[in-house]
This record gives structure tokens, sequence and C-alpha cells, in this order.
């Protein structure tokens, strides 16, 4: 049964593991996609309004020294490019 503090203690979780995955890649090259699946475990849809995810992927990338690109599809999924 998951309590309302659960969603906090996972998107911590999940944030420190997409903070490792983007950090990985931009050793490698100057952008890193993040597609809907990665995207929802820290900002999932259903919790978020469309203004509010997208300003808190924006605050994340700002946080860490980076900018983000928020790419929305027709299909409804979304993909977040990030650069240093």
């Amino acid at each position: 049964m998951s309590t309302p503090n659960d969603f906090q203690i996972d998107q911590d979780d999940s944030l420190e593991a997409l903070t490792k995955h983007i950090e990985r890649h931009l050793k490698e090259r100057d952008f890193c996609v993040v597609f809907e699946d990665e995207l929802e475990r820290c900002w999932p849809r259903t919790k978020l309004k469309h203004a509010e995810r997208e300003r808190q992927i924006q605050a994340f990338a700002e946080s860490r020294g980076w900018s983000a690109s928020i790419l929305d599809f027709d299909s409804g999924h979304t993909r977040a490019i990030f650069q240093k």
C-alpha cells in the first residue's frame, strides 16, 4: 500500500538514477535524450499538469547546470534533450 510520501521517495530515487544516466551520456556527447518512460518515473502525467511537469523538468536541468529542450509529440509522448 502506498502512502503520500512514497511518491516523494520513489521520485527522489528516480531523479538520482536519471541524473547519473544524463551525466554519463553528457561525458560522451553534447546532449542526452530522455524518453517518456524515464520522464514518467520522475514526473508522472497523472500527478502533474502539463505546464507544471515542464516547469519541474526545466528546474531539474537548471539545478544541475544543464539546459532542457522539451518536445511533445502528437502521440502524447514527450522527450527531453538535456545539454551542458
